[in-house]
């Protein structure tokens, strides 16, 4: 439980107060520096290959990045054993100047260069215009979203990872490219567990009334979610296709539910997160901070989860709130306490100061 707290921590502070984070907080992939696309770029010659008969090697075929190398090509981690019959298959081959080694990424069909070509073409995810985001995310989503799941799992890995790197607010924009049927079962597939959060929020831009209903019967079955980002893909969703009257329900059967467990609370906040800080499209900054103040009436234990968007928002009404809980000694999480203590910190009102001097003062904190 203390790692939980520890690891929520730094999700509350860390993605809170960040001057920009571009990735979807829900979704994005755990290495953002070891994608596809990073490697290509990173690469100093990229081609693809082909395994030599006698399987100790590869021979280049195309040259996707650089000059097309000439003899064979030994890959630096592994021996190939010779196979059982000979391999027609191709593979993305990168070459680095630096350690003068290559590395395989995976196989690839011959007939994918282009593809590559295209994806280097597209440039860094870094690269990106933050002050237009939908428009600067638009041709590089639009590009890979027909590849999710792709008969070919480089391909469907690479599209994956490239769309959880957007903004929540750029895959908008997806829905005419999205169907909903598929997501539903791709979410239902286990061996697809580590791309749930992703799909979920996709299922909440492209599906109707009909996917609201089947999320919300989903949600209330009680189900063991493996991760904190699976549930709250699927509350985001939710309140993409609900709106506000979505945050009500969150309200009732979550925020005011002490009963509920860290993980519920914090995919809850999280998806709130996600949606206040995406535009306010479907569910408004002042709506979520009305559901934030649900929390702490009623779930004070957990109540300084929500201070890290609060003080980024502005929003120092709280202050006394935090300052009361803290000054009551009523059973805290650790990182809500040290939540609550930073956010007076932060605060720019003169009581939030002055009830930080008596709280010391009282030995509260």
């Amino acid at each position: 439980m203390k790692k939980l707290l520890l690891r929520w921590l730094v999700l509350v502070v860390c993605w809170g107060w960040a001057t920009h984070v571009a990735a979807c907080a829900i979704c994005a992939p755990s290495d953002l520096e070891n994608t596809l696309s990073q490697r290509l770029f990173a690469a100093d010659v990229v081609v693809l290959a082909t395994p030599t008969l006698d399987g100790v090697g590869y021979r280049a075929e195309e040259a996707i990045k650089g000059e097309l190398p000439k003899g064979v090509i030994r890959l630096h981690e592994t021996v190939i054993a010779p196979p059982t019959a000979p391999s027609k298959g191709s593979e993305l081959l990168l070459y680095s100047a630096g350690s003068q080694t290559w590395r395989t990424v995976g196989a690839l069909k011959t007939g994918r260069a282009d593809w590559v070509k295209r994806l280097l073409a597209l440039g860094p995810v870094s690269a990106l215009n933050a002050s237009a985001v939908t428009a600067a995310w638009l041709p590089r989503l639009s590009f890979l979203v027909a590849d999710l799941e792709s008969s070919e799992p480089l391909v469907a890995q690479t599209a994956y990872e490239e769309i959880s790197l957007a903004p929540y607010a750029a895959m908008r924009p997806l829905q005419p490219h999205l169907d909903a049927h598929k997501l539903v079962r791709w979410l239902d597939i286990p061996s697809l567990a580590a791309r749930r959060p992703l799909y979920a929020l996709l299922l909440g831009i492209a599906g109707g009334q009909g996917t609201a209903d089947a999320l919300e019967t989903r949600l209330l079955a009680g189900s063991q979610w493996q991760t904190t980002a699976e549930l709250s893909g699927l509350f985001a969703a939710y309140l993409e296709l609900r709106g506000a009257d979505g945050v009500g329900w969150l309200e009732r059967h979550y925020l005011a539910d002490s009963r509920r467990s860290e993980l519920e609370i914090q995919a809850a906040i999280l998806a709130l997160s996600v949606h206040g800080n995406g535009g306010g499209v479907r569910v408004g900054k002042d709506r979520v901070v009305q559901a934030y103040a649900v929390l702490i009436q009623h779930n004070k234990a957990r109540a300084g989860f929500v201070a890290s968007d609060l003080g980024n928002w502005g929003r120092w009404e709280f202050g006394m709130d935090y300052a009361a809980l803290l000054k009551s000694r009523e059973p805290q999480a650790f990182a809500s306490r040290y939540a609550m203590v930073l956010f007076l910190m932060r605060s720019p009102a003169p009581e939030a100061r002055a009830a930080l001097d008596a709280l010391r003062a009282g030995g509260f904190i």
